[in-house]
């Protein structure tokens, strides 16, 4: 299996996280650095926003961390879009 894939081939939100998260020369001291933690989060009565949820269920989401700045959302694209929002808002 080829690990390289044509930009046009790669899933939307790896589209995202390249763009949001970009590897450069000043956030890249070393070889290999980690740019952002995101991490598959859950928890009994977690996030349940869908419909079908009836605030006794299981639940799960996504925290992304990257500097100081950390957002939880059930999706990743809203996670991916509040530290965004969240990050270049800290940037002003």
């Amino acid at each position: 299996m080829k690990d390289g894939k044509d930009w046009e081939k790669l899933l939307d939100a790896d589209k995202i996280i390249r763009k949001l998260f970009r590897a450069r020369p000043g956030n890249c001291p070393l070889r290999i650095n980690t740019l952002a933690t995101i991490e598959v989060i859950g928890g009994f009565e977690a996030f349940n926003t869908r419909p079908y949820h009836n605030y006794e269920t299981w639940g799960q989401g996504y925290r992304i961390t990257a500097g100081n700045l950390t957002v939880i959302a059930e999706d990743l694209d809203v996670a991916l879009e509040r530290w965004r929002l969240l990050s270049e808002g800290a940037a002003q």
